[in-house]
């Protein structure tokens, strides 16, 4: 099996989320590649601001500065825990839980435009190979050198 063509797919995969480069647009206007990943990662949960942080792989500080512009906006809620004064709570607004349906709706749609090009037949096929493709990559933990 040839590695560079998975490395081919993941390239293409970020360059058309606008993940990769300078650009902070996305398929979200108003919204960044990192907010929108942001935000698909809290989902419906409540963190704590640690342990988002350590889920997103950043540290608090940098987790806080790419948070700020969206509490502002009214897309994130950051509380103090109740059970413990000297956490933080991070969730979804409700502004930012409608946020969320859009871009799961948006992603959807894209998704769909890229699928209705697989052939009828091979369809089942591909559904099981990127389910186990997305399975090793959830599992898997890679080491950045």
């Amino acid at each position: 099996m040839n590695p560079a063509l998975l490395g081919e797919l993941i390239n293409e995969i970020l360059v058309k989320s606008k993940i990769l480069g300078s650009s902070d647009q996305s398929f979200i206007p108003g919204l960044t590649p990192r907010q929108i990943h942001m935000i698909l990662k809290i989902g419906t949960e409540i963190y704590k601001h640690g342990q988002l942080a350590n889920k997103l792989g950043v540290d608090p500080s940098t987790l806080s500065r790419t948070l700020q512009p969206l509490i502002k906006v009214g897309i994130i809620y950051r509380k103090q825990n109740p059970l413990s004064r000297r956490e933080i709570l991070i969730q979804l607004s409700p502004k930012g839980l409608e946020v969320l349906d859009e871009i799961k709706e948006k992603i959807n749609e894209i998704c769909l435009q890229i699928l209705e090009q697989v052939p009828k037949q091979q369809k089942e096929m591909i559904e099981t190979s990127l389910l186990l493709l997305l399975d090793i990559l959830k599992n898997t933990e890679l080491k950045h050198s």
